[in-house]
């Protein structure tokens, strides 16, 4: 038993230098970026933007690999099952948070099966209506949904949407709105018609796809949903300050690794992507955008996952 004991120590510490120096010597393949939803989109976008400045500053190509579908969780669980050695990596999205809520047959566990790496960015919002609405200010929102209660009609793109989530959020903030019907679409641009011709009450819907028919005089921008104004678009006051105080909502992306990936490596690819997103050229491709580029350490990541799940479950119980 002795023999034993010493050759599984003397193996351990042999070993323990390989292991060592493969994480210093990481990257030494290719990195498999995995986005788990169509191409054009923002996560897409923010995915092939960093993954390009990640190929310069780690000297290996980082290949990014979109994989669409359930509510993001095919491409979600792909890297759940990858091996963590820092070569698979996740662009996760804001539904990272609601995903546990809303289905119930996750093919994984959104806490214990990923590491988390750093946020990328975070997405505002913004109320809209038509040019053609009589409504020009977020109060006048309000008092337009009182005065014609059961038949208001908002926009979303879905169950779980981050729409749907800054309504449902817009309602028990605000209180007493009473009844508004749901129009879900396939996307902020299949809404934008029905939006413009005045089909649809309002929509909060994210800043970039809205911009530019805000610009164009199409669509009223009536508040921000941030805590702050927008530097892209500052005469947009913030819904604080359009008379909801509290109200603060924003989509997010981060990237994840499988958990268990090493300490070492998960710091080092936070490292990376903070010099990513510190540059002056991509902070302003973020914010052409309508996206604000946030960077974080890996704790800071891992608390507001799970401070997001704790907020969206409270509020979708109390949903009607």
């Amino acid at each position: 038993m002795r023999h034993l004991l010493i050759a599984a120590a003397s193996f351990a510490i042999a070993v323990a230098p390989l292991a060592a120096h493969s994480q210093s010597a990481y990257p030494t393949k290719s990195i498999r970026f995995v986005v788990p939803v169509t191409t054009g989109g923002p996560s897409d976008i923010v995915a092939r933007l960093l993954g390009e400045r990640l190929s310069d500053s780690l000297g290996k190509p980082v290949i990014v690999e979109n994989r669409p579908g359930a509510s993001n969780t095919i491409g979600a669980a792909m890297v759940a099952k990858a091996e963590p050695d820092g070569y698979t990596l996740l662009q996760a999205a804001a539904n990272m948070a609601t995903n546990p809520i809303l289905l119930t047959d996750l093919p994984f566990d959104t806490i214990k099966d990923f590491a988390p790496v750093s946020l990328t960015h975070l997405t505002p919002y913004v109320f809209v209506v038509s040019s053609q609405s009589p409504v020009k200010s977020l109060q006048e929102l309000i008092k337009y949904i009182k005065d014609n209660a059961g038949k208001i009609t908002y926009g979303t793109t879905g169950d779980g949407s981050p729409q749907q989530l800054a309504t449902l959020l817009f309602a028990q903030t605000a209180g007493g709105l009473g009844k508004m019907t749901e129009v879900p679409y396939k996307g902020s641009s299949a809404a934008h018609p029905d939006l413009i011709a005045n089909r649809i009450s309002f929509m909060i819907d994210p800043l970039a796809a809205a911009g530019p028919h805000i610009k164009a005089g199409n669509l009223r921008a009536l508040a921000v949903t941030t805590p702050q104004r927008n530097p892209s678009f500052p005469d947009i006051p913030t819904a604080t300050e359009g008379g909801v105080p509290g109200y603060d909502f924003s989509s997010w992306g981060g990237v994840f690794a499988p958990a268990g990936t090493p300490r070492a490596i998960v710091q080092k690819l936070n490292a990376e992507i903070g010099a990513a997103l510190a540059n002056p050229d991509l902070r302003k491709r973020f914010t052409d955008m309508g996206l604000v580029a946030k960077h974080s350490t890996p704790e800071e990541l891992g608390k507001f996952l799970q401070s997001e799940m704790t907020r969206w479950r409270a509020v979708l119980a109390k949903k009607p």
